[in-house]
């Protein structure tokens, strides 16, 4: 006897509905190609070329910007359909097996597939003049800081080789931000990675990831830096980790506590 072939079933996370019957319901403009957008783009193209293809090169259309993070179940749903997708109906049954233990939960999803997807509620188009205007602080802080640094350094006796002129090159000086989005979620920023001799900063992201078991970004700032965005609130954990694995010296790792950058005390 022949076994049938298993297939994932996708439904409509709005109306309930298989996406094929989605248009014909009363909330498909209003909810479910929001919905289909986010979370499963090429199959918008598929089904609803004319809604989602507006350029006709059978790419979706840019997503519309969620207001609100992904929950805890949205947040599994979109690891499973990632890495195991034939494991998303199993979602209901796994959250009620780890209530109050998502975040080790996460971590151990983290460790045995890889990262996790990057929630779009996180995305650049998020930020907005508030975050400029704390990330342009941040900015000319840094810049204080290695003017005073150079002034220092003219004191001090030169060092000879390329290693000498690396150092005088290159000076690390980090800060570590919370930003409150939405009056709910918060996310933990770091500016100045890029200070950091060596370091690439796709892989120190990946770094966070894994280790506070949610998404890690790398992102470009307005004055044309880079910074790196980390899902939760994690500034001393962050800074702890930037001490210990990155060898980044603690007297160079600054906290933005209410908009005082007190350094990090090892």
């Amino acid at each position: 006897m022949a076994l049938l072939e298993s297939r994932n079933v996708v439904y409509c996370g709005e109306c309930g509905m298989p996406p094929e019957y989605c248009e014909y319901g009363p909330d498909y403009e209003s909810h479910c190609k929001t919905w289909l957008l986010k979370n499963h783009p090429q199959l918008c193209v598929k089904l609803f070329k004319k809604d989602c293809d507006n350029n006709g090169d059978g790419k979706a259309i840019a997503v519309v910007k969620p207001t609100e993070p992904w929950t805890t179940e949205e947040r599994l749903v979109q690891f499973y359909e990632k890495y195991q997708p034939d494991k998303v109906g199993d979602v209901p049954k796994i959250l009620e097996k780890y209530a109050g233990k998502e975040d080790k939960l996460f971590a151990a999803m983290v460790k045995k597939y890889g990262p996790e997807p990057e929630d779009p509620f996180y995305d650049d188009s998020d930020d907005d003049d508030d975050d400029d205007d704390d990330n342009a602080k941040v900015e000319e802080t840094l810049q204080d800081m290695s003017l005073k640094d150079d002034s220092k350094k003219k004191k001090k006796k030169k060092k000879r080789g390329a290693a000498a002129k690396k150092l005088d090159s290159i000076e690390t000086r980090i800060v570590i931000q919370k930003v409150l989005r939405n009056k709910r979620k918060s996310v933990t920023i770091i500016m100045g990675m890029d200070t950091i001799p060596d370091l690439k900063l796709k892989e120190a992201s990946k770094s966070f990831s894994k280790r506070f078991a949610g998404s890690s970004t790398v992102k470009d700032t307005p004055q044309g830096k880079k910074e790196i965005i980390i899902q939760g609130d994690h500034m001393d954990d962050v800074a702890a980790m930037i001490v210990n694995k990155f060898k980044v010296p603690a007297g160079s790792v600054f906290l933005d506590i209410n908009g005082e950058f007190v350094p990090f005390q090892a």
